[in-house]
């Protein structure tokens, strides 16, 4: 790809809120989810999850936009493992299953693809 219009560039940019804004989540989640969870844990969770809805909503634009570009699909690819690993959330009963699926696999995983991620997006809207 080699000039975004302006309205690309408007897309990446809030691409990359969105990505902050789950890690937002995530940091209040992992430090919140505990057996007397507040019950604003369930609305953050399900405000990542829409986040990362919208998210996959502007993966198909970015797999157009980066056809030719290599890493981007790998790294749109790994977008799923992440998503895999999330859907475990419902088959754990307790919150402290929860606050581990979350600590110990989707986190890291997630703040790994995310540097990259924006790393990557940097590259195009940085200019």
């Amino acid at each position: 790809m080699s000039q975004l219009t302006d309205a690309q560039h408007s897309m990446l940019q809030e691409y990359k809120q969105l990505l902050s804004g789950i890690s937002e989540g995530f940091e209040y989640l992992e430090n919140n989810l505990s057996i007397e969870a507040p019950p604003q844990a369930q609305q953050v969770f399900e405000d990542v999850l829409l986040a990362f809805q919208q998210l996959c909503d502007s993966n198909d634009r970015l797999v157009e936009w980066f056809k030719d570009d290599a890493p981007s699909k790998l790294l749109l690819d790994d977008f799923h493992d992440i998503v895999k690993l999330l859907e475990k959330w419902s088959t754990f009963g307790t919150n402290q299953e929860k606050r581990d699926l979350l600590v110990k696999e989707v986190i890291p995983v997630y703040e790994s693809w995310r540097s990259q991620m924006q790393s990557f997006l940097d590259s195009y809207i940085a200019h």
